[in-house]
């Protein structure tokens, strides 16, 4: 069962590329690619090591996976993939799916396949 999350009070206005999300649950048209691609990143740095021109110091450090908590980072790993310059290059109607995630000890491997998204009636 899901649970409606959508109250305006809750919301408040972004301008981004939002962190991995759920779309709304319901059928939609699209192609699947047949390539499983693979993104390396690093599993734990300083943002601005990696990419000083888009972030500062004060943008902090990032560590994916801590396994002393046993907790993922979600939002940290699209701002990884920005910092290390490997956040996909996709058209307006395309999406990058994650498959997997492999945490490596220096790394970690996102493997996914594009997905198209097509309006009904568009082959």
């Amino acid at each position: 069962m899901a649970k409606k999350v959508n109250q305006d009070n809750d919301l408040k206005l972004e301008i981004g590329t939002p962190s991995m999300v759920l779309m709304p649950a319901r059928n939609y048209a699209f192609k699947v690619s047949d390539k499983i691609y693979t993104i390396v990143i690093p599993r734990k740095g300083e943002y601005n090591a990696l990419e000083p021109d888009l972030f500062s110091k004060e943008d902090g450090e990032f560590e994916l996976y801590d396994s002393k908590k046993r907790i993922m980072y979600l939002p940290a790993i699209s701002k990884v993939l920005f910092a290390a310059n490997k956040y996909p290059d996709l058209e307006d109607n395309q999406l990058f799916a994650p498959i997997s995630l492999v945490f490596k000890k220096d790394t970690v491997e996102i493997s996914g396949q594009l997905i198209n998204m097509i309006q009904t009636g568009e082959e």
